[in-house]
């Protein structure tokens, strides 16, 4: 069994080569910012990490779960990153029957390595958490892990009901984790992570999207936007100066979704811009009590970054927001040329190859300044994670913590390059600098625990901008009050639940 495995896995390598010889085409020399500063802001190579893959699975050795089942149970809109059939899905062979198949593949993959049952148990998100709430105080059994958003599993953590990923012995330090979800630990433990096992996170991080046809247009005032990231001169400051003398009124004499504009977006990327300037409400070292980031002086960076934001917002009639709950107004303009750029999250590019005939490209959110040292970005709290329910029993722990590190494997050997391939479907990102681009977005994720548990900073930046107000200030300075007592309720919980 261990050598077809390893044969298998051996196949894939060849593929994802492939999306490595890709992102290889669009870096020279000279814009491979970290190979010699050690920043690490080199594109991502993803066969250079495939035998560190392939030797991790071998080292967890033989895996007997006995046959039983093993489920996951997740609320409905995730069941395509936990449950792929062996059968047609997409006639068509796009987007939903690439990842389909990949991830049935990984899941009769883990089925065999781990001696188990893959199941799946899918909720509606209303009964979610008297699921996870009942099992926690039955232990039936009925399932080990739970696949859920991001801001529901902050707060089934906090009510005890999860099992820490440190306990079981799951190694968080792999390229097949993401880093920044570890950021969460509290009392010395993990309750949730993503990776390459979840990519509902990547469908809701934010990222910006550019028109190339009306880019060529604009070319004598907005150079190529791919040379300008690689530089690394892709700015908060340079983008307001790039989206001005766009816009265009379509002649009724009243600015709406029905002109033309430098900047198309929402009031979530007022957010966007706050995160993307390596600002945010909560740090955690991990070996301290969380503390508040905008401290220290801090303050008058993100003065600095909401009077560009409003700017880029309010000013000259360069962008148009859509309004909350009407989103579709900003896609349908960009998808119909009427934006040079365009700022949602990643889930809008496979839509726009489906939709919009012209060319477009993928790029990271601007930067603060040249000085910053990497592109950051952040994903909606509506987007997955997974985590372990607390029902999981002492004597399990240990193999099931191999099974999770079995499972996260084997999705970034089956289904991340799957996904990058849906991400990479059209014509339009068909080019060398877009999975370049993928790797700066995803590389980088600021994952603010502000965003996720209900702390009260949520919305503050974002109304601030979208209300053309020099109020922040003052509304984080009486939230921020109120930070110390809600984080020692939260760690007073965990330390119970501990011991």
């Amino acid at each position: 069994m261990k050598q077809a495995l390893i044969k298998m896995l051996s196949l894939l390598m060849a593929s994802l080569m492939i999306l490595s010889t890709l992102a290889a085409c669009g870096v020279s020399d000279e814009n491979k910012q970290g190979d010699e500063d050690g920043s690490g802001n080199e594109a991502v190579s993803e066969s250079g990490t495939t035998g560190e893959a392939v030797a991790a699975l071998e080292a967890l050795g033989q895996i007997d779960y006995g046959g039983k089942d093993f489920v996951i149970l997740y609320s409905e809109q995730y069941k395509n990153e936990i449950w792929g059939e062996n059968k047609v899905v997409d006639k068509e062979g796009g987007a939903d029957q690439v990842i389909n198949d990949a991830v049935y593949e990984r899941n009769v993959t883990l089925e065999e390595s781990c001696k188990l049952k893959f199941g799946h148990l899918p909720k509606p998100v209303d009964a979610m958490n008297t699921t996870i709430t009942n099992e926690a105080a039955t232990a039936t059994g009925d399932f080990q892990l739970i696949t859920h958003s991001a801001r529901a599993t902050a707060s089934t953590a906090t009510s005890g009901y999860l099992r820490d990923y440190i306990s079981m012995g799951v190694d968080l330090d792999y390229t097949w984790w993401d880093s920044g979800t570890a950021d969460f630990v509290l009392e010395g433990q993990v309750f949730f992570m993503n990776g390459a096992l979840n990519f509902y996170d990547d469908n809701v991080t934010y990222v910006l999207i550019f028109n190339k046809e009306m880019q060529k247009q604009f070319a004598n005032t907005v150079p190529d936007p791919y040379e300008t990231v690689l530089n690394w001169d892709w700015t908060l400051d340079y983008f307001n100066q790039v989206i001005q003398g766009v816009s265009a009124d379509n002649g009724d004499g009243k600015w709406d979704e029905k002109d033309t504009y430098g900047f198309l977006t929402t009031w979530e990327y007022g957010n966007t811009f706050f995160m993307g300037s390596d600002l945010r409400y909560v740090i955690n070292s991990g070996t301290e009590d969380p503390e508040l980031f905008l401290d220290d002086g801090k303050m008058e960076k993100a003065t600095n970054v909401l009077e560009l934001a409003c700017a880029i917002y309010h000013d000259n009639n360069a962008s148009f927001m859509s309004p909350p709950g009407e989103e579709a107004k900003g896609f349908d303009a960009f998808k119909d040329g009427r934006g040079l750029f365009f700022g949602e999250v990643a889930q809008n590019l496979p839509a726009l190859n489906r939709e919009m005939t012209g060319d477009y490209g993928v790029l990271p959110v601007p930067k603060y300044d040249k000085a910053q040292e990497f592109y950051r970005t952040w994903t909606h709290d509506s987007g997955s994670t997974l985590s372990v329910t607390s029902a999981v029993r002492d004597d399990d722990a240990e193999v099931v913590g191999d099974i999770i590190e079995a499972y996260a494997i084997l999705s970034y050997l089956h289904v991340k390059p799957a996904y990058y391939d849906t991400m990479l479907a059209s014509k339009s990102l068909r080019d060398p600098q877009s999975p370049v681009m993928l790797d700066l977005i995803f590389q980088n994720r600021v994952y603010d625990m502000a965003m996720y548990f209900d702390l009260g900073f949520y919305q503050l930046f974002k109304t601030a901008v979208n209300d053309n107000s020099g109020s922040f200030s003052s509304s984080y300075t009486k939230t921020a009050k109120r930070f110390d007592k809600q984080m020692d309720r939260i760690l007073e919980k965990l330390k119970n639940d501990k011991s």
